[in-house]
């Protein structure tokens, strides 16, 4: 029997209908523990039967400080809505672009689901969509490391400033020892009866620090770089995790995300123009945005020449290696229709790091093109 494509999946088909939801008034004590019970990290808060809100398990890691008794309705945040009728890839784009791993499911003003990244994976392999792609060609390379050592709160800010939901752990010699994710870490915040909170100062003044080997996940999921897609979706969705540990040599080398697998499902959508994702901009003027999609739509134009573009998904990081002047670094995934390219690149002004990863980009691409025809010509002269 013939699979259907994934395009032509809709939201009703792969959501859940039995929904964990909050009240206003309930405390965020309370919320911790249903995502600990229900292993979730987002919430909706119900008011007189409609959608208030969301809380989730990021916003709350972000206000860490905050006593247990505080109400749900001080947290939540408000999102976008699915209908029943949506396809899939749609829904890929709008968890990526709102930033939101799960999102309710409204028909008629009453709430009749979620669905939720997983359910997204889920449908990736039902459909049999991500068969014969290989894992080194989607995943994140070179992905940033924790050490056993480090401290929870690191590795928090860590996760953070990239933007993922786990980080492998790793020996002093890089050796892949485990991994550690959000879902590791609710523990240490769903105590509702507790006054001490995970990063409170307790006793004398001490703050409370707990290493990371503490609390990583051992042995990680792994899998090679010339494993399937497929295969690695399927291990996301057994063992309930975000994401999977590119190892060789038991080195990591990668790490295939979620979010990696949404962008693929997300690039399958019918559109006109590049879908263009900025993370990391929280704390920049407006103007800067502006700025960004100049630059982008400057590059993209002498890209689009060589490539179909799908989606690009840029990630801003900044930090002060010297004296009181920021420093950005630039990390892109750019999806064409058939292949994932990954960049980076540092410099002290964000538009020049920004023109000179897109640059490198269009070259590379160049080269590639270069060497295919060069291919083709020998086995034509063979």
């Amino acid at each position: 029997m013939k699979r259907p494509k994934v395009q032509d999946l809709k939201v009703s088909a792969f959501m859940a209908s039995d929904v964990v939801t909050a009240s206003p008034d309930e405390t965020i004590g309370d919320v911790l523990g249903k995502m600990k019970k229900h292993d979730i990290h987002e919430i909706p808060v119900m008011d007189r039967k409609q959608v208030a809100g969301v809380v989730t398990m990021r916003e709350l890691m972000r206000r860490r400080s905050l006593p247990p008794s505080t109400k749900a309705s001080t947290v939540m945040l408000s999102g976008p809505e699915l209908g029943p009728t949506a396809d899939l890839p749609f829904a890929a784009e709008l968890m990526i672009t709102s930033g939101f791993r799960t999102l309710p499911v409204i028909d008629k003003k009453r709430l009749v689901g979620v669905l939720s990244r997983t359910d997204l994976v889920r449908a990736l392999v039902a459909s049999g969509s991500l068969e014969g792609t290989r894992v080194g060609d989607i995943m994140t390379p070179n992905p940033q490391c924790v050490a056993e050592s480090d401290k929870v709160d690191h590795a928090v800010r860590l996760m953070q400033s990239l933007g993922e939901r786990s980080v492998p752990v790793v020996d002093r010699n890089r050796r892949l020892k485990g991994v550690l994710g959000m879902k590791d870490i609710t523990d240490l915040f769903a105590r509702p009866k507790s006054r001490e909170q995970y990063g409170e100062r307790v006793g004398r003044g001490e703050k409370v620090e707990i290493e990371v080997k503490g609390v990583m996940r051992y042995p990680p999921v792994t899998v090679g770089p010339d494993a399937d897609v497929h295969r690695a979706a399927e291990l996301m969705v057994e063992h309930e995790i975000s994401s999977v540990i590119v190892a060789q040599e038991e080195a990591p080398v990668g790490i295939l995300t979620k979010a990696d697998l949404l962008h693929v499902l997300a690039g399958l959508r019918e559109r006109e123009q590049l879908f263009v994702e900025i993370g990391g901009l929280e704390d920049e003027p407006a103007e800067a945005y502006d700025r960004i999609y100049a630059i982008v739509q400057k590059e993209m134009k002498k890209i689009a020449e060589l490539v179909i573009p799908r989606t690009l998904s840029l990630h801003v990081q900044k930090y002060k290696p010297d004296g009181d002047r920021w420093k950005y670094s630039v990390r892109c995934r750019f999806a064409t229709s058939h292949h994932m390219y990954y960049a980076h690149e540092f410099d002290w002004d964000l538009g020049l790091a920004l023109s000179a990863l897109l640059e490198g980009l269009y070259r590379r691409i160049v080269k590639e093109k270069e060497r295919k025809i060069t291919e083709k010509k020998k086995r034509r002269s063979a």
